[in-house]
């Protein structure tokens, strides 16, 4: 008897390790459109999010200005995927900021005198991602509307990009 308990336990066992978890099975597939336009809103969502922070904290000028822009052309960039989803009839996605990206706004939150140079890594890592995330949508995508939206993005997200490698930081006053 106790042989069989053990062999039911350890069936039980390996068949929760094969079997999708509930919320495998409650999450609906999201189409490569779908995916595509979730992971680009998350990533403009995030420099939005940090740029808000920069302009609360940093003393530098140069990096103010460019947190403006990027709440500006970020925030223009949402509404015209927000168009082109519609015209295009794909539903929007759920966009949440991803794990990592959160870790990184928190450390933002609380940065003070390497606020400027955390900022600008993020923003350089940030903006080569969502290059790379937009020529792949460009060569592969499956939308002809999204492709079109994907190429008229790429250029101001390549001088976004320019724009962070040229940043210098500066201490902050704050401490």
């Amino acid at each position: 008897m106790r042989r069989f308990l053990i062999a039911v336990a350890a069936l039980l066992t390996a068949a929760s390790f094969a079997a999708p978890s509930f919320a495998q099975l409650a999450t609906p597939k999201l189409s490569p459109a779908q995916t595509f336009v979730r992971d680009l809103s998350s990533a403009g969502q995030f420099e939005i999010q940090s740029s808000y922070i920069a302009l609360q904290k940093t003393d530098n000028e140069d990096v103010r200005q460019f947190a403006r822009k990027m709440v500006e052309d970020h925030s223009a960039a949402d509404a015209k995927l927000k168009d082109t989803l519609k015209q295009a009839n794909i539903k929007e996605p759920t966009v949440t900021i991803d794990e990592r990206r959160m870790q990184e706004l928190d450390y933002l939150k609380v940065a003070d005198r390497d606020f400027d140079r955390q900022y600008i890594q993020q923003q350089r890592k940030a903006h080569r991602d969502t290059v790379k995330l937009l020529e792949n949508y460009i060569q592969r995508g499956d939308n002809a509307e999204l492709k079109q939206f994907a190429t008229n993005l790429l250029p101001t997200i390549k001088q976004h990009l320019e724009m962070a490698d040229n940043l210098k930081p500066k201490e902050s006053a704050r401490r």
